[in-house]
């Protein structure tokens, strides 16, 4: 698959996975790969009470694209 510049310049899905800081840097947002399954992974960055509903929601989903750019996460980059 042909990657746009976006895509090939997304500094969240590219090995090593950084983690995306939300609401105010309290909730982060990773991706993660596992055994060749790419999962969303939600860490507590303070107060585990922050993470609540949101990690019960996406902790350990199972994705198939970068939510940041929608680059498809199981293909060979061209």
């Amino acid at each position: 698959m042909k990657l746009t510049e976006k895509q090939k310049n997304c500094p969240y899905c590219h090995d090593p996975f950084p983690s995306v800081p939300l609401f105010g840097g309290n909730i982060l947002l990773r991706i993660a790969e596992d055994g060749g399954e790419y999962v969303l992974n939600v860490e507590c960055n303070g107060d585990p009470e922050d993470v609540g509903i949101l990690s019960f929601a996406t902790d350990g989903q199972a994705i198939i694209g970068c939510p940041f750019c929608r680059r498809p996460l199981s293909e060979e980059e061209e």
